[in-house]
């Protein structure tokens, strides 16, 4: 700010007649009225500093099944599996527009292509228990796992008519709703659980016990599941400005695309290739 008022008092000076200019008070008064912080930061430190301020790449919020994302996420969790201390994966679907969970599926180990069909099966039926949210999205992208992009899903894709976005590597604010659901759901939930694995900070949070007892894999999933249904019918994130994901998708009058159950499993199945049978 001093430079720019030692630039204008100099081109005052040279003025015919010299001119009055503003005190560098008024200088000050007025970069504040009309620059955001970020622009301020941009100015003082570059590019990266205004990022900290500002939106990065917001997309407009679109309509109920204009387009969902999906990510695998290990939870910071260890939970009892068969007596093994494991931290499942959680997979899910989620509506950018509504913020919607619409399909979730918990495995205790490595999630595969089975946990991807699995999660998009709770995600596409309407039907009891996977209501209301559902039907088939116009696209869905996914961050370049291979589980996501394997033959028998990409052609589950295909033939359901969902277009596959294939985001860049390294990219996870392109897909920032999805990122943001799991950051949610380890404050909110995760981190409270019996087992959560997260290096405590000082002075944030006590070490964890050693006489924690762990919880089972059932009773995770059980409170995951719980978790989601909190989050689709009484939370209100805060892009929805006050309104629940329920209201929002029950809000959006858009026509919904189903497929009835029997034909999404056919669907979904994967392809064993070609079988020979002989005698032996």
């Amino acid at each position: 700010m001093r430079a720019v008022h030692r630039e204008l008092v100099l081109r005052a000076a040279r003025q015919s007649p010299p001119a009055d200019a503003p005190s560098l008070t008024t200088l000050h008064r007025a970069i504040r009225r009309d620059l955001t912080p970020g622009e301020r930061a941009g100015l003082a430190k570059g590019e990266r500093a205004a990022r900290k301020h500002d939106v990065f790449l917001a997309r407009p919020r679109g309509w109920r099944n204009q387009a969902w994302e999906t990510d695998h996420m290990q939870a910071p969790v260890l939970v009892d599996v068969d007596g093994t201390a494991r931290r499942p994966w959680i997979t899910w679907f989620t509506d950018c527009a509504t913020n919607a969970i619409t399909g979730v599926a918990v495995t205790p180990v490595h999630p595969s292509r089975e946990s991807v069909l699995a999660a998009l099966r709770s995600a596409v039926l309407r039907e009891d228990p996977y209501g209301p949210f559902g039907g088939l999205p116009e696209k869905v992208r996914v961050d370049r796992g291979k589980d996501f992009l394997s033959k028998t899903v990409t052609a589950a894709f295909h033939v359901l008519d969902v277009t596959v976005e294939d985001l860049p590597a390294y990219t996870p604010h392109l897909k920032g709703t999805v990122e943001g659901l799991n950051r949610a759901a380890e404050i909110m939930l995760l981190a409270a659980l019996p087992g959560y694995a997260r290096q405590p900070r000082p002075g944030k949070r006590p070490s964890r016990p050693k006489d924690e007892v762990l919880l089972g894999f059932e009773d995770f999933t059980a409170r995951l599941l719980a978790w989601t249904l909190w989050w689709n019918t009484e939370h209100c994130p805060a892009p929805l400005r006050g309104r629940t994901p329920i209201e929002a998708w029950q809000d959006d009058p858009t026509p919904l695309r189903d497929v009835p159950a029997a034909d999404l499993w056919t669907f979904t199945l994967e392809d064993a290739g070609t079988r020979t049978l002989t005698t032996c």
